[in-house]
């Protein structure tokens, strides 16, 4: 689903950061243009972890467009994958638990 992000230009000393107005309190940021939108779907996976909210749907990018918050920086429509973030909420280990990853050899 394409939800809007709000890029807050860097410079050769400092990344792009990411404002995503859908899910408050998430952010994110990428050196490189390319690398915005896999930082942000790893931003909302976390996100959600362990948590019990319902995914928003996206708002309008034209309502988005006229806030006054959002001035000095740029749009983009960023495919989200919401079914890993839902997913992500399962996976979340029980407190104390050790996690250990087995070779696949």
């Amino acid at each position: 689903m394409l939800y809007p992000a709000y890029v807050h230009l860097g410079d050769e000393a400092h990344a792009h950061s990411v404002t995503l107005p859908d899910f408050p309190g998430c952010f994110s940021a990428a050196d490189a243009w390319d690398a915005l939108p896999g930082a942000i779907q790893e931003a909302v996976e976390l996100y959600f972890e362990g948590e019990d909210m319902e995914i928003p749907a996206p708002t309008p990018l034209e309502t988005l467009a006229v806030a006054p918050e959002y001035t000095g920086g740029v749009w983009l429509l960023v495919d989200i994958v919401t079914s890993r973030a839902d997913l992500g909420r399962a996976s979340r280990p029980i407190l104390g638990e050790t996690q250990r990853k087995v070779p696949s050899w």
